[in-house]
């Protein structure tokens, strides 16, 4: 992106949003106002709380997204433990380029509480030494919680904002954030340019039953 001329700007806090007739103008944040042509929220988990937060008045096209947390825990394992990713319904094991090894993951509703417990831990850990008894030679050396931004039906909102002339969203992915980012960014890239979209919108709309 930097070779695109983007500028990153880290560790900036959104704090106003000015509104004229339907459209955005500029921003606010911790590092400044910034003017703005197109808005996009694209905030995983909090992108809901966003956009409550500063379009109170559209709240009857906000993203339905809530925090769904994952707990997972990684093992210091030895390179060629194992050499592909396993899946076992909604858990898995995911080897990385030194070795170690990744089991996951709990599925809980738990707004954005991000505690670990002993419960999650245990669960994980007799997964991951059942079906990869190996794993018993190396000792667990992680336990940690992240929160993936889910919709009704696991399917995410990528559209611009029936009312708010330039504010879009792009968020909801669930698991498949990596996965389906490329082609998320097409999609929306195609939706803000007013071209031929690459793949049917309709699914992704704010209007959805998600």
């Amino acid at each position: 992106m930097l070779n695109k001329g983007v500028t990153l700007v880290e560790h900036c806090e959104l704090t106003a949003i000015s509104l004229t007739k339907n459209r955005i103008t500029s921003i606010e944040t911790t590092s400044g106002q910034l003017a703005v042509n197109q808005l996009i929220i694209t905030a995983g988990a909090w992108t809901g709380r966003l956009f409550q937060q500063f379009f109170s008045t559209a709240l009857n096209d906000a993203p339905k997204i809530a925090p769904v947390k994952g707990q997972m825990l990684l093992f210091d394992a030895q390179p060629e433990t194992l050499s592909y990713m396993v899946l076992d319904g909604d858990q898995y094991l995911i080897p990385r380029r030194d070795g170690k090894i990744l089991a996951g993951s709990t599925v809980e509703q738990d707004d954005f509480n991000k505690t670990t417990t002993a419960q999650a831990r245990d669960r994980l850990n007799a997964f991951a030494l059942n079906l990869l008894p190996t794993l018993n030679d190396f000792p667990l050396i992680k336990h940690w919680a992240g929160l993936r931004p889910g919709t009704k039906h696991g399917v995410p909102y990528i559209d611009k904002h029936p009312e708010i002339d330039n504010l879009c969203i792009n968020a909801g992915h669930f698991r498949n954030g990596l996965a389906m980012g490329p082609a998320s960014a097409q999609l929306l890239a195609d939706l803000v340019l007013e071209r031929p979209t690459a793949v049917a919108p309709e699914p992704y709309q704010l209007t959805s039953e998600h």
